[in-house]
């Protein structure tokens, strides 16, 4: 699998952990690429507070094998961006809930609807840990399992918006 295609392919498989059947919408924007720099923080969230834009950004290592690395928020508020790095995925037990999670030192959690990134109160009730590695679990085996088709329709991809 070349490194497009595995971005692509997790980049899929992350809409569907965080949305379901859910569609994106207008609001939010995935991007993905290589891990941004502060400068490429700065321009990503003037450009999400100038189209007013919820930006998920998934960060990508190429070398020696492909692999999602982090994730990257920005949540354009009242004329401010607030960013968000350092994010990890979450899945539950049940496995029907994908959620992203902060750094330990910020405040809950969020989720993601079709129209915006939502902020939630509190952390997950269940091990962060367990759910961390459920979500890793969960994207590597749907990147890896042949056959899988994601509906294009689902996803709105931007090449590195940055």
């Amino acid at each position: 699998m070349t490194t497009t295609t595995y971005e692509a392919a997790v980049t899929r498989a992350v809409v569907k952990l965080l949305l379901g059947n859910r569609r994106l919408k207008p609001g939010v924007v995935i991007t993905g690429g290589d891990a941004l720099e502060i400068e490429d923080k700065i321009e990503m969230g003037r450009h999400a507070v100038e189209t007013d834009a919820d930006v998920l950004h998934l960060e990508y290592r190429d070398r020696p094998n492909p692999a999602l690395t982090g994730i990257t928020m920005f949540l354009p508020r009242d004329g401010r961006c607030h960013i968000q790095s350092g994010c990890r995925l979450w899945l539950s037990k049940s496995g029907n809930r994908g959620l992203i999670l902060p750094q330990a030192h910020v405040r809950g959690h969020f989720r993601l609807a079709p129209r915006e990134i939502v902020h939630i109160d509190g952390k997950p009730a269940e091990d962060l840990s367990e759910g961390i590695e459920r979500a890793s679990d969960w994207l590597d085996r749907q990147v890896t399992r042949s056959g899988v088709q994601y509906d294009d329709a689902q996803c709105t991809l931007w090449a590195q918006a940055a």
